[in-house]
């Protein structure tokens, strides 16, 4: 509860006041987060000198420090690996990289947080290097007998793609869809949710 004016509490805001109170609420939204936003700009300031930020967009900063709002597939793939006999070659990954191009933004940033549990990218090749972050795909082995069936699989924490063998584009693409948009924000629920109603806790 902050008071706007001396005994504010215990004052009602007659009409021809009203001005008066608007401008005073507007006075108090803007400088309610005043002490975290000079704690924030102390932070900065020690690492980045607080001129040079006078010389950037709130937007440039953001793309700095949150990486990009859309996902770069080129940058992406110059920092893909691959194990398992999977290389730049293989048809599931030339279907793959085909798939994830057509894709739309949104839905690309659905990709990246299946795949990492976050969904921007860093932004440009020197961040991918001074974090040490690269993407990794793998063949998934549980998917051998029926592989357009099966559904890929991430590790997150390590920012790797368990890729079922496809034998067709479209393929990849159906089961693709179907685990980036599926329920992707369960990861962090509170409570394990089971797709199969007769399954036991």
């Amino acid at each position: 509860m902050v008071e706007l004016k001396k005994n504010g509490t215990h004052s009602k805001v007659l009409f021809e006041e009203r001005a008066e109170f608007i401008d005073k609420m507007v006075q108090a939204k803007v400088k309610e987060s005043q002490l975290q936003i000079e704690a924030i700009k102390k932070g900065l300031s020690s690492i980045i000198p607080l001129p040079f930020l006078k010389t950037v967009t709130a937007a440039d900063l953001e793309t700095w420090v949150c990486g990009k709002k859309k996902v770069d597939v080129d940058l992406l793939r110059r920092h893909t690996r691959y194990s398992g006999g999977l290389t730049e070659s293989s048809p599931v990954i030339i279907f793959f990289w085909e798939v994830l191009r057509d894709l739309s933004d949104t839905e690309k940033l659905l990709f990246i947080k299946f795949c990492w549990g976050q969904e921007r990218l860093p932004a440009n090749d020197e961040e991918f290097e001074r974090n040490s972050t690269r993407f990794m795909i793998r063949p998934a082995i549980y998917a051998a007998k029926n592989p357009n069936k099966a559904l890929p699989k991430a590790d997150t924490c390590f920012f790797n793609l368990e890729l079922p063998n496809y034998t067709t584009k479209e393929a990849l693409k159906e089961r693709l869809m179907i685990a980036i948009t599926f329920d992707s924000d369960s990861i962090d629920a509170d409570q394990t949710i089971h797709l199969d109603p007769n399954q036991q806790n």
